[in-house]
C-alpha cells in the first residue's frame, strides 16, 4: 500500500485594504502609506500605487531622510512615458507594507516632477496581488503565498 502524501502546506493570506486618498488636485487616487527604515526608526511615507511603473521612485529628499548616500547608489537613466529621460539612483531599502516587512529596490530622483512618490512593480507586485476598485475607491493588496498552487 502506498504511503499517502503529506498535505500541502497553505499560508493564510491576510488581505489589506487601503481607501483611496486625495491627491494634490483633490482627486481620489490609490495612494497608500508605507513605512521605510531610516537606520534608527521607521518613517511613514505616502506613495501612489502605479501598476504602470516598473520601479518605486521617491524624491531625493526621502534619501536624505533615510541617511542614504546617493553617491554610492547605482545610477540608471530612466525613460518616462513622455519620452524624456531622468537620472534615478537605486538603493535597496527596508519597508513595511500591508503587514509584511521586506527589502525592495527603490529609486531616488529630483527630476521626476509628478509631485508624489511612486510605488512601482519591482519588489511589490511579485509579493502582492493588487486589486484597484475605482468605483469603491479602495485598493486591496493580497499577499502571494509561495505555497499556493
Amino acid at each position: 500500500m502506498a504511503k499517502p502524501s503529506a498535505p500541502r502546506r497553505r499560508a493564510v493570506a491576510h488581505r489589506a485594504t487601503f481607501p483611496y486618498l486625495k491627491d494634490a488636485a483633490g482627486h481620489h487616487a490609490p495612494i497608500v502609506y508605507l513605512q521605510v527604515w531610516s537606520g534608527n526608526r521607521w518613517l511613514y511615507l505616502q506613495a501612489y500605487v502605479d501598476s504602470g511603473a516598473s520601479w518605486t521612485i521617491f524624491h531625493v529628499d526621502v534619501a536624505q531622510l533615510l541617511g542614504l548616500k546617493l553617491s554610492h547608489a547605482k545610477r540608471r537613466d530612466m525613460s518616462l512615458g513622455n519620452g524624456s529621460v531622468i537620472p534615478v539612483y537605486f538603493h535597496a531599502i527596508r519597508v513595511r507594507f500591508a503587514g509584511a516587512e521586506f527589502l525592495v529596490p527603490a529609486g531616488f530622483s529630483d527630476a521626476l516632477k509628478v509631485g508624489f512618490n511612486l510605488l512601482g512593480r519591482a519588489g511589490f507586485f511579485d509579493r502582492f496581488v493588487f486589486a484597484f476598485n475605482d468605483r469603491a475607491r479602495v485598493l486591496t493588496a493580497t499577499p502571494i503565498s509561495r505555497y499556493s498552487k
